[in-house]
């Protein structure tokens, strides 16, 4: 049962290209991607992703493909600031499924 006080949810549609384990896993970016990851240095140490649509719709899709059943437990993505798609100076990150 919907709860009332819960905000309707739209579905959001992004398309990934499927987990095949002879190509592994595939990185697809928008064009006109802009994205980049800080570290804001306050008490809490908070990590800080920035970005244009293009960006974040290009980060959902790379955390749905590696979320995809087929994927295995392991894979991975890496991102730094000369893979390209992030802005220079922007912080390297893994991001890992368990």
């Amino acid at each position: 049962m919907n709860d009332p006080d819960e905000p309707p949810k739209e579905p959001a549609v992004v398309g990934v290209i499927p987990y095949d384990p002879r190509r592994g896993l595939i990185s697809d970016w928008d064009d006109g991607t802009v994205l980049r990851i800080e570290v804001l240095e306050t008490t809490a140490k908070t990590i800080l992703i920035s970005g244009n649509a293009a960006g974040l719709t290009s980060l959902a899709r790379h955390l749905l493909t590696l979320a995809q059943p087929s994927a295995p437990a392991g894979s991975h993505l890496d991102f730094d600031d000369y893979c390209g798609w992030f802005e220079e100076g922007s912080f390297g990150v893994r991001i890992e499924l368990e």
